[in-house]
């Protein structure tokens, strides 16, 4: 053996012995000293404390009814609306629920707003490109009327506040008469 060879030797157990030791040594430090939990008791780690009156949300005025406009028809609770309701405003119009257009999303989104702007009585609210739809107020119902591309058309649908399709009513209607201006 060489005398390099020798002197290598202890090094090398040493190193690996030094190695060991390190990554098991915080466990069995910890265990040695008892200081597992000192950490756990630090101020950081204390659960968040709320200050009174912002555990919950003010809910006041979220669930307004705005009132209904001077000689608007009124209807009992759990009434609804009947789809021939208007129908001398609407020029006896019979409702639809949706329509197909031959065009593009994009083209028929800025089509439909520029006929809802010609219809009497619907006011425009909220326009959103991103989602194709328009907020309409008509006849003192709120919709989302909405462009959807399917197959390569677009639909037009008219939805309600919970997203759903509205099928009788008002909304039916307005979508009969913007069919009726988009041809």
């Amino acid at each position: 053996m060489t005398p390099s060879t020798l002197s290598f030797r202890p090094l090398l157990a040493g190193a690996l012995v030094v190695t060991v030791f390190a990554s098991s040594g915080c466990g069995w430090i910890r265990s040695k000293w008892g200081n597992e939990g000192a950490y756990q008791e630090s101020r950081q780690n204390q659960p968040l404390e709320v200050p009174p009156g912002l555990d919950l949300p003010s809910t006041a005025g979220a669930v307004t009814i705005p009132e209904a406009p001077a000689g608007a028809a009124t209807t009992a609770p759990g009434e609804g609306v009947p789809s021939d309701v208007g129908g001398a405003a609407a020029g006896n119009v019979a409702g639809i629920e949706s329509f197909t257009l031959s065009d593009s999303v994009e083209s028929s989104w800025r089509r439909i707003g520029i006929a809802l702007g010609k219809i009497e009585g619907a006011v425009i609210g909220d326009r959103a490109q991103l989602l194709n739809s328009y907020e309409v107020s008509y006849q003192g119902v709120s919709m989302l009327v909405r462009a959807e591309a399917v197959d390569g058309q677009t639909r037009v649908v008219a939805l309600g506040q919970d997203g759903q399709p509205i099928r009788t009513g008002v909304a039916t209607q307005l979508l009969a008469l913007l069919k009726a201006r988009l041809g």
